[in-house]
């Protein structure tokens, strides 16, 4: 074979392996985006800064999140709140942890309900589900 058409061969060899590493790190990234393990970090997380605000308010509280959470399962503690669905195993669950303010306690769990609320009264935060009456 001549120098010319083993280069060109060369080329689109490595322009196919290009273009597969593109496609196989785009797929692993959508995969991963769209995965339970994202949106169970994000809802820990958020409730992890909701009640470090709450902790932060005066006055009593009722705060409710705003998207519908119903395929997860919910655990408020003094020191953090874990996100996982009933079928998963332990290590699939997602903690977030905090530090509340002397004197104030935090405690709750809420199963496979659509409706998520915090609530603050005097020191104590609780995680609920959202009475029908709070909307």
């Amino acid at each position: 074979m001549n120098k010319k058409a083993s280069s060109i061969l060369m080329i689109i060899f490595e322009l196919l392996a290009v273009i597969l590493i593109i496609w196989i790190t785009t797929e692993v990234a959508y995969g991963m985006g769209k995965s339970d393990t994202v949106v169970k970090v994000n809802l820990a997380t958020d409730l992890k800064m909701m009640v470090n605000t709450l902790a932060g308010v005066s006055g009593d509280v009722v705060i409710e999140y705003p998207l519908n959470v119903v395929n997860y399962t919910f655990t408020l503690s003094q020191n953090s709140v874990s996100v996982f669905k009933k079928t998963e195993s332990d290590q699939q669950k997602v903690t977030r942890t905090f530090i509340l303010p002397t004197g104030y306690f935090a405690s709750g769990s809420l199963d496979e309900k659509s409706r998520l609320c915090l609530e603050k009264k005097d020191k104590n935060i609780f995680l609920r589900e959202c009475l029908a009456e709070e909307k």
